[in-house]
């Protein structure tokens, strides 16, 4: 039950546009919100190559706004990169910046409308999480469904230097609008799908066992756990079925909206950490790491996950709460294979690593952060029980 003397703070993008080939009237949008001069577009050289990058600079020049297109953006991006991007904006003199891409893209796109703003670099900043002030605009145009970075205060940046990822949370690299338009995501590769699918499965689920979970949060969260169980088998293995992609960027996008207030636990921990350490993809890691922060959560959050369950599609009818919580888990850990994901880092890193990885779960700053907004503190050995079941795929016996 939350409490009713909670005070709680809403952060979403002034203007939030959805809809199929929406993306074609991107300048009406920009027009409207009173944004002019010329934008910047952040992506990568796989969006710039599927033509997408292209489409969105037709549609500016239909409103008569130039465009100049940074296209070296790259997945779980640094400092270095953010750095580039900003350059090439400062260069071009641009006024506003349009994120294009998947959440990477979108990331960049952050820093690089505070940089425009700003003097110095982006790790001046990382080391605080946060900018004095609000940068230049910053318009987000999602070709993915999996970060829901479109409507959230934060941004993930690896410091460069010594491989850690770091991340920005302020309200000033909030999005000014968010544009999400399902026909961009129709061309994302299954294995893309899938990871950035589970990404938003962690963000809805971890919101709801977050301490700072409220009515509105929850609320938005099962319904892109609904969408999502739904979907996201057919996004993966029928790429072009457009009612699954509408489904998929709706709960991508809600999921994002809910955990900007509640933040995300401790899957989150253990994805960020096996992303440090092995490079595993950060969907990836998210699948590797929620079915077992699920069970480490039960203590916690019993009735929520029997709720879960519910949105999971599973038939909970005579179960105890327990019952159905424990239900809800294993329905994750069995949708997250079916679409190919892995549900253990078996594959990316050794056992032996076990005590090093619980170590910088508990002692890195970038890791311990999301334990912040959870109910169940993490210890080194509740640190190594979750490690050690995530390594072996292990669910059922008790953890709480």
């Amino acid at each position: 039950m939350f409490s009713v003397l909670k005070v709680v703070q809403y952060y979403t993008p002034q203007k939030v546009v959805f809809g199929v080939n929406a993306v074609d009237n991107i300048g009406q949008y920009i027009k409207e919100m009173g944004i002019s001069g010329k934008a910047i577009i952040v992506t990568d050289p796989g969006v710039a190559q599927a033509g997408i990058a292209d489409r969105v600079v037709q549609a500016l020049k239909k409103d008569g706004f130039e465009a100049a297109v940074f296209d070296q953006g790259k997945p779980e991006p640094d400092n270095v990169v953010c750095d580039q991007a900003a350059d090439f904006a400062r260069k071009e003199a641009g006024s506003f910046v349009i994120g294009l891409g998947g959440g990477s893209a979108i990331d960049i796109a952050k820093v690089v409308a505070q940089l425009l703003a700003l003097p110095g670099k982006t790790e001046d900043y990382l080391v605080n999480t946060t900018f004095p002030k609000k940068g230049a605009p910053i318009i987000a145009v999602p070709t993915t469904s999996g970060t829901g970075t479109e409507c959230t205060m934060y941004s993930v940046v690896t410091f460069a230097k010594d491989n850690i990822k770091g991340f920005f949370a302020t309200p000033t690299i909030l999005p000014d609008m968010a544009l999400v338009d399902p026909t961009l995501t129709v061309s994302m590769p299954p294995k893309v799908t899938a990871s950035t699918g589970a990404d938003a499965l962690s963000h809805a689920i971890e919101t709801m066992m977050a301490r700072q979970e409220n009515p509105l949060t929850d609320a938005i969260a099962l319904k892109a756990v609904e969408f999502i169980a739904e979907a996201l088998p057919v996004a993966v293995y029928e790429g072009d079925n457009l009612e699954a992609r509408v489904k998929m960027a709706y709960a991508s996008m809600m999921a994002g909206m809910a955990f900007n207030d509640p933040g995300i636990v401790e899957g989150h921990a253990l994805a960020h950490t096996l992303g440090s350490v092995y490079h595993v993809p950060h969907g990836v890691g998210c699948a590797v790491a929620l079915p077992y922060a699920m069970e480490y959560n039960m203590g916690h959050g019993m009735e929520k996950l029997a709720r879960i369950a519910v949105a999971l599609g599973q038939n909970t009818a005579g179960m105890s709460v327990r019952q159905a919580a424990q239900t809800a888990i294993r329905a994750v850990k069995q949708l997250l294979e079916d679409v190919g994901l892995p549900t253990t880092w078996a594959a990316f890193g050794k056992k032996e690593d076990i005590p090093i990885l619980a170590k910088m779960m508990v002692e890195s700053p970038w890791i311990t952060a999301f334990y912040g907004w959870s109910k169940r503190p993490m210890t080194k050995d509740a640190a190594v029980e979750l490690l050690t079941r995530s390594y072996e795929g292990r669910l059922g016996d008790k953890l709480y």
